[in-house]
């Protein structure tokens, strides 16, 4: 069941001397319960697109769903409503630096109108939730990096929303702390059954976390899919780029300068512990050359990609072929 659906949005900014599309012909549906994630690079339009998700920012065209709600047709009333079912973090966290963790936790409840002592109950379960029951008095300035998203973390969730969106969170942070908040925004997901929203440009972030994931580029999404699936096989150009990184390009220095033929292997995680390429030159005695190899952990599975150069001898490269449909192994000339 989609909770968030996006249908043939656009969305133009408008100046004094020119017009920006922002967004065009975005189509998404992100289900209940899953971690989904929007990648593409610096400019693709995905901040813009999380802050149309809630209506900070208005589309030009097109519509946004929220569990079958028509966001913009809403009134002022019904829109706060619904921004309370979808909570946000942002990549410099936010905070009120005058107030104390606990009063950053409390301010959502404030806003509504909720009483003080459950909203105060409310908000000291979720600093617990966050591991930071003893920073309640200390001040974001008192604060890491880490500790300041934990923070903003807890204030999104503190009127329960059943989305959480998340605008490049991890990108001011290192790698350590990157992977803390990533762990808790999985724990979130799976304790609370909160959908979980990622923008970011961070490759690794997708790999991390997400179920599904949209590649953005030049304002459209230009691929989507289940992530081991789209890792597996990019069909864009951008994904590939993003997915194999500069490597990717070699290809075309293999066709122009080799003779030779090569194959390009992919890895989808069902055959992580068998060592391939050693037992595929045992059994057709023949040592091939590795030109590229790309592999990521991916929900605990090895996922990737593996280059090739096959031999002259055709009666060799029969052999190896052989080898690889007997192991189910994904493969294609490059």
């Amino acid at each position: 069941m989609a909770i968030i659906e996006i249908k043939n949005l656009k969305k133009v900014f408008t100046t004094k001397t020119d017009k920006l599309v922002a967004l065009q012909d975005i189509n998404l549906s992100i289900e209940k319960g899953e971690i989904f994630g929007i990648i593409g690079l610096s400019g693709a339009g995905k901040s813009t697109l999380v802050r149309m998700i809630n209506f900070l920012e208005t589309p030009t065209e097109g519509d946004v769903y929220f569990e079958d709600k028509n966001i913009g047709a809403l009134n002022a009333s019904e829109l706060r409503n619904i921004r309370r079912e979808i909570g946000m973090i942002f990549q410099n966290f936010n905070l009120l630096e005058q107030r104390n963790v606990l009063k950053n936790v409390l301010f959502p409840l404030e806003i509504s109108g909720a009483e003080k002592e459950s909203s105060i109950k409310r908000a000291k379960e979720l600093l617990k939730l966050v591991d930071l029951s003893d920073k309640e008095r200390a001040y974001p300035s008192q604060l890491s990096g880490g500790q300041k998203q934990r923070v903003a973390i807890a204030r999104a969730l503190a009127t329960n929303p059943k989305v959480l969106l998340c605008d490049e969170a991890t990108s001011a942070l290192d790698p350590k702390t990157t992977n803390q908040i990533l762990d808790l925004l999985k724990k979130i997901n799976r304790e609370l059954g909160v959908t979980v929203v990622i923008i970011t440009h961070q490759m690794s972030v997708i790999e991390n976390i997400c179920d599904k994931v949209a590649i953005l580029d030049q304002s459209r999404v230009v691929e989507m899919g289940n992530v081991k699936e789209v890792f597996k096989s990019p069909k864009s150009e951008i994904g590939k780029k993003l997915i194999f990184g500069a490597t990717e390009n070699k290809d075309v220095d293999f066709e122009k300068t080799n003779d030779k033929t090569c194959l390009r292997l992919a890895f989808d995680g069902s055959m992580t512990n068998e060592p391939i390429i050693a037992n595929m030159v045992l059994t057709t005695n023949y040592a091939v050359s590795i030109l590229y190899a790309n592999s990521r952990m991916i929900d605990g599975k090895m996922l990737g990609q593996i280059i090739i150069e096959l031999p002259d001898d055709k009666e060799i490269q029969f052999k190896i072929k052989q080898f690889l449909d007997s192991k189910k192994i994904i493969y294609w000339e490059v």
